[in-house]
């Protein structure tokens, strides 16, 4: 993404690409407070008789945060701790983060929200940013994207809306008909809006999706300025109905409570997530402890997953690997003891594949960087031979330990049932039943997420879910001389972490269907064998391992994780069987799912990197929250796509 081009006039900014203001130079907050807020019924709204627990703002333009940032304080200031407002913002051309520093600074009376805003300001990389702050009590998703781009990747249900932006004169692109009918199709009856223009194209465009405008009074000098609200939802063409969502449905007794079966990484950063929302969760696991499997080694990497070109897959870790990162800072704030090490990671140009990604590179400075050797060997310590991708962000951390700190943060609102094997689930009077192997009841719930990585289609209702596994052993060797100057981390054929109390983690091997974790010689050997190809001279040829650990990975034959609710396969079937007829979508119904039961399964190498993005979109989902990614990547999610690919290419037997 291009950040913007800013131009500073008289201790404000301009905009060179627009060339327009960005906010009032006669009040801004109080021209976001009288623009959007009252006119939005802001906060009288969020006062009624019966409390909110959610509402969702949806904006046109982030520019400076302003209009963020007088909404998130009178949020603060006017709402019990456990509503949450989801403010959705969209930015074509994002500011720098100096730049936003300094605009910002022109409103010292914003300093307490605008310091976390700064602190969590994700870099110009497209896509969608998913941002809780203030304790969650605010959750920011920034989309840096073309705005009707983005709004037709929007799964979300907009309370009121905020259309500003510049003036429809100098970006007509941020005001036309097909913005208006997305407008309209993420409103429901009751949405509000505001902006500051009066503009008859403006006026006539909303009114034709299904809004009643009004002119009011502008603020300032201005004269008038629109407002109105949805009381007629424009017709739209269908959404493949395939991919919809679950339709939110009432708690018994409003009790927010789940069973998370799986205590790795995907199993307790899913907890972890629904707790901060509130939720009671029972954690299920069969070993004596936590992250016992994949999970289990001593150190992982959190690096993003480079790829040529748009794509979903490419999308899903950007988003996922900067998340995490904004996670890992803030846990790392808080318990010191975490051993998370944002050393940077080298990926260094041993394949085709990774020369092409080198060469064509073309993503924002602090996600990756093309570096030389020569730079390549100033970063590691050590000498580099090729050039490499640089991932400044990037670290290693011991996920054994953040499972714990995970635990530890969420207190009381996890309970865990260690040395206990589900064997068996069953959906009996609207509830889901968890035996183990001698058919006895463990637990009961209305809502059930499997995060047990390769064991999640042991299940009768999940036994579609086409989870494959491939066995990974990790090696331990002696620091030598020359390994201890390693600064970072590098990635080649394999991998090496630098030293830690006198010894490397290196790997791994990836066999695919191969179910044994029992460490073995041989991959030890091809393990060190890698690393001296990588970085001659390193380690002698004498050099041994001093431990080694086998684990298994839940993958998918696409590289992506299966997550999200578990569809009923029996109407899959029967109502999805034709989709390679061509009939419109419109002549389907909406997908039907298995209530209550979701999946968090099949991260394979990338899991702390995916972890907890893929937490939260199960969490939002749970909440009937905006989702947090994109709609094509969260179809690329999708449990079910497998069996919808099938049928789209006429395959099922």
């Amino acid at each position: 993404m291009k950040h913007a081009d800013i131009e500073w006039q008289q201790g404000q900014p301009f905009s060179n690409e627009f060339e327009d203001i960005y906010f009032s130079r006669e009040g801004g907050p109080e021209e976001t407070d009288y623009v959007f807020l009252q006119q939005n019924h802001l906060p009288d709204r969020w006062l009624s008789a019966e409390p909110v627990e959610q509402f969702v703002v949806a904006e046109s333009g982030f520019g400076t945060g302003l209009n963020f940032l007088v909404t998130a304080q009178q949020w603060l200031l006017k709402t019990n701790e456990q509503a949450c407002l989801n403010y959705i913002s969209i930015e074509k051309f994002p500011l720098s983060k100096s730049d936003l520093k300094q605009a910002l600074a022109c409103w010292p009376e914003l300093e307490a929200v605008s310091a976390q805003l700064i602190a969590n300001y994700p870099p110009a990389v497209k896509g969608f940013h998913h941002i809780p702050l203030f304790d969650g009590r605010v959750v920011l998703t920034l989309i840096f994207a073309e705005v009707e781009e983005a709004l037709q990747e929007l799964h979300a249900s907009v309370d009121a809306w905020y259309l500003d932006g510049f003036a429809p004169d100098k970006n007509p692109a941020m005001w036309n008909a097909s913005v208006f009918r997305q407008v309209s199709r993420l409103g429901k009856v009751g949405t509000t809006f505001s902006t500051f223009t009066a503009a008859g194209s403006v006026r006539r465009g909303l009114q034709e999706a299904g809004f009643t405008v009004e002119k009011v009074k502008g603020f300032g000098k201005k004269r008038e300025m629109l407002r109105g609200v949805l009381t007629q939802e424009a017709p739209l063409q269908a959404r493949a109905p395939w991919f919809a969502l679950p339709r939110p449905t009432s708690r018994t007794g409003g009790r927010k409570h789940a069973v998370v079966v799986g205590a790795g990484i995907a199993g307790i950063t899913t907890a972890w997530s629904l707790a901060k929302h509130g939720w009671q969760v029972d954690v299920i696991e069969r070993h004596a402890a936590i992250a016992q499997e994949g999970s289990g080694n001593p150190l992982g990497l959190v690096m993003p997953r480079i790829s040529l070109g748009d794509s979903a897959e490419r999308a899903f870790y950007d988003t996922a690997f900067l998340k995490s990162v904004r996670e890992l800072d803030r846990l790392k704030q808080q318990y010191p003891e975490l051993n998370w090490q944002r050393g940077g990671v080298l990926q260094l140009a041993g394949s085709e594949r990774v020369s092409k990604q080198i060469e064509r590179l073309d993503c924002a400075p602090e996600l990756a960087q093309r570096v030389s050797a020569e730079q390549a060997s100033d970063i590691a310590g050590i000498e580099i031979e090729t050039p490499a991708l640089y991932f400044p962000q990037a670290g290693w951390l011991d996920p054994v330990q953040l499972c714990r700190v995970l635990l530890n943060d969420a207190g009381d609102n996890i309970r865990l049932h260690a040395q206990t094997d589900v064997a068996a689930i069953q959906y009996i009077d609207g509830a889901w039943q968890l035996l183990d192997a001698r058919q006895s009841l463990i637990l009961t719930a209305g809502t059930v997420i499997l995060a047990n990585a390769g064991a999640a289609n042991r299940f009768l209702p999940t036994a579609f879910l086409p989870i494959e596994q491939a066995r990974g052993q990790i090696s331990m060797i002696p620091a030598s001389a020359k390994s201890s100057q390693l600064r970072c981390a590098i990635c080649h054929e394999g991998y090496i972490l630098p030293a830690s109390q006198g010894e490397h983690v290196i790997g791994a091997s990836f066999l695919a269907g191969d179910r044994s974790t029992e460490s073995r010689r041989e991959e030890d050997m091809e393990n060190i064998r890698q690393c001296q190809a990588a970085l001659p001279g390193l380690f002698t040829d004498k050099t041994a391992v001093s431990k080694s650990r086998a684990a298994l990975r839940a993958t998918t034959a696409d590289r992506l994780p299966l997550l999200g609710p578990v569809a009923d396969t029996v109407f899959l079937a029967e109502n999805y069987h034709d989709l390679h007829k061509g009939k419109r979508a419109s002549a389907y119904p909406p997908v039907e799912y298995l209530d209550g039961l979701f999946v968090n399964t099949g991260h394979g190498a990338r899991g702390l990197t995916s972890a907890f993005l893929a937490a939260e979109i199960i969490a939002g989902q749970l909440q009937h929250e905006p989702l947090a990614v994109a709609e094509t990547t969260w179809q690329a999610l999708y449990p079910a796509r497998f069996q919808i690919r099938k049928f789209r290419k006429g395959s099922v037997d």
